[in-house]
């Protein structure tokens, strides 16, 4: 075989070969390209030889191979130099090089090997071990560009289920908007006709001689009463409670505020395990807003509780939150249904033991959850379960600030 020209361009392929896997061959010694060229075609390939540095990176640019066979030793430009240009290039890097060198120049091969490239063949030429290694970089190859090809893939599934999820993401923000803002348009439109509905019940109640029927129906009335102006209260401070929780807080005992809620359900007795670093631990919050949402978890606790007029509360105190936990000994919900409880949608609460409290239980996890903490209902054995409340601490806000 004669020596191409470097006039002409040896690494144009025939229409015939487009697909099969291509090698380049660049090795400034004739007799060393045509060998090597007759061994890859044998082998099914399509060897692609030049005899220069230059023409090798003209070649390897104007089509990228599969693998290149490379020369180190070559006048103008090496087979090092070769490399670090293909190298500096991102279209050309991932290509793997195996190092043509002689059998003697151990220097050369751990010189090629700390550069990167996948392997080296020595002269003169093993036809066998040529095939063999040729063969396996190039199956090597093969599947790394699968595995590229799966990554692509992948990445463009992950990219665009993201920008599905932020599209549901902002959807389920404007829904929530909407909700908000019709639960505060209801609740402050329903209150004028209420109060007339009430007046005129009251009214209705004066008129009537006294009796013990109308005794009875005078506290069914009352009671009504009270939970209809609380389910307003409580759907009033839910579509309230972002802009009431972006108000300035204040450093809060957990004790205190304890205290402050015995007081207010005087009829529960209120005892808690509690570790002495509680008494200093403070909790950064709307005062008002807590207290709610403490004495709500007490009457949610007595729902739940064979004992209703004593509860017993255990807390825990470390660097970034409190847990408050209320252990429950009549918890007749499912697993399921504890899980759902706090969902203002969900039917659950309406038919437990629970459904006096109206919104109560969801403004109390409203509050917390706002405040970075959390609040729910478990289910453990039998009717065994607890209400636990996570509200970050003094420190735990500073953080986060």
């Amino acid at each position: 075989m004669n020596k191409p020209s470097e006039g002409r361009m040896p690494f144009a392929k025939s229409e015939s070969d487009v697909k099969k896997l291509n090698i380049l061959i660049v090795d400034d010694v004739p007799a060393s390209l045509d060998l090597l060229a007759l061994i890859i075609r044998e082998q099914g390939y399509e060897p692609r030889p030049v005899p220069s540095g230059k023409l090798a990176l003209a070649a390897a640019k104007a089509d990228p191979p599969d693998l290149i066979l490379l020369d180190i030793n070559m006048p103008e430009m090496n087979g090092f130099e070769v490399y670090e240009y293909l190298k500096a290039d991102e279209a050309l890097k991932e290509i793997p090089v195996i190092f043509i060198t002689a059998l003697t120049e151990n220097a050369d091969k751990v010189k090629a090997f700390s550069m990167g490239a996948v392997d080296y063949i020595t002269k003169p030429f093993q036809v066998e071990e040529i095939k063999s290694r040729v063969q396996t970089h190039l199956r090597i190859r093969s599947m790394q560009r699968r595995l590229s090809d799966q990554n692509a893939t992948l990445e463009q599934q992950v990219a665009e289920r993201t920008i599905k999820l932020e599209q549901a993401y902002k959807q389920l923000i404007k829904l929530d908007q909407l909700k908000d803002d019709f639960l505060r348009m209801i609740s402050h439109e329903i209150r004028t006709p209420t109060n007339g509905v009430l007046g005129i019940g009251y009214l209705i109640l004066e008129l009537c001689p006294p009796s013990d029927e109308r005794t009875v129906y005078a506290e069914h009335f009352e009671k009504s009463s009270l939970r209809l102006s609380n389910l307003i209260k409580d759907a009033t401070m839910l579509s309230d409670l972002d802009e009431l929780a972006k108000k300035k807080g204040t450093a809060i005992s957990f004790p205190l505020l304890l205290d402050n809620v015995r007081k207010t359900l005087p009829d529960i007795l209120i005892s808690m395990d509690e570790q002495p670093s509680l008494k200093t631990n403070l909790l950064i919050g709307n005062y008002f807003l807590l207290e709610k949402a403490l004495e709500t978890m007490i009457l949610l606790a007595t729902s739940f509780s064979k004992n209703k007029h004593s509860i017993r509360l255990t807390g825990e105190v470390n660097s970034e939150f409190l847990r408050v936990r209320l252990a429950l000994d009549a918890l007749s919900l499912s697993e399921k249904a504890a899980s759902e409880f706090f969902r203002i949608e969900s039917t659950v609460r309406s038919a437990s033991t629970a459904e006096s409290l109206g919104l109560s239980p969801v403004v109390a996890h409203k509050i917390i959850s706002v405040f970075g903490g959390e609040l729910r209902l478990v289910k453990s054995e039998g009717n065994i379960g607890y209400l636990e409340a996570i509200i970050l601490s003094e420190a735990k806000h500073v953080q986060n600030i």
